[in-house]
Order: structure tokens, then sequence, then C-alpha cells
């Protein structure tokens, strides 16, 4: 665990890979979804280098745009990345509350079916 997530206090989902879109962590025991994010100039519409700070907050990089000089940015929230984005995307894990309902759930067992009929032997006895 990380110094500044003791802080936080929360789960840092280490265990949960960001290559899947959703699972259960096994450390918390919440269900945590991986969402990607690639933030683009408003302007020019390039992509920009970004990160997660402390807040969770996703920011730039660099202040200003190094294609056109402006500040604005637009944040595209993705499911899964493509490889060509991945210098560029970050990732975050959200975990939510996922309440299964025990008490209404119906669990039916059964056998395997044995309806092949069987052969009895016949006694043929000499007499």
């Amino acid at each position: 665990m990380n110094f500044l997530n003791l802080f936080k206090g929360g789960c840092t989902h280490e265990k949960i890979s960001v290559n899947s879109r959703g699972a259960y962590c096994p450390d918390c025991g919440k269900f945590v979804t991986v969402k990607w994010y690639i933030v683009r100039c408003a302007c020019c519409g390039i992509k920009r280098v970004a990160y997660v700070d402390y807040n969770d907050n996703i920011r730039t990089r660099d202040r200003y745009c190094p294609n056109c000089g402006t500040m604005e940015t637009v944040v595209e929230e993705l499911d899964k990345i493509n490889f060509i984005d991945i210098n560029f995307a970050v990732h975050k894990k959200t975990a939510e509350e996922r309440h299964i309902n025990l008490q209404n759930r119906t669990q039916v067992w059964t056998d395997a079916d044995d309806c092949s009929p069987q052969l009895l032997l016949e006694n043929k006895c000499a007499g």
C-alpha cells in the first residue's frame, strides 16, 4: 500500500488488472470498474500526456498545448484502451457498491440425467 493512500483511508485495488473492465477486489470485496481517459486539446484536438493527481483529478503534464498554445482541454472517457493511445491515456479504478440480494434467490440442483435404458441380463439355466 502506498504511503499516501494511508491518509486517504481506502483500498487501492492493486490486484485488479487494468485490462479488465471490472472485477471484485480480493482485498476489500468491492466491485471495481476500470475506466481509461484521454485528454485532448480543446482547440486543435491533439492528444496530451495526462496523469491523475492526488485528488483523483485528471491533469495534463504540460500546462499549455505544444501545438496551438491554449490551456483548455477535453477529457474523453473510454471503456478500453487502444494500444496506440497508451502513452497518452490514464486509468482510474472506481469501487462500486453492488448489493446481492440473497434472500430472494432460488437455486436448483439437478442430478445427471440417467434415462438411458439398461439391459437386464437374462439367466438362461439349462433345465
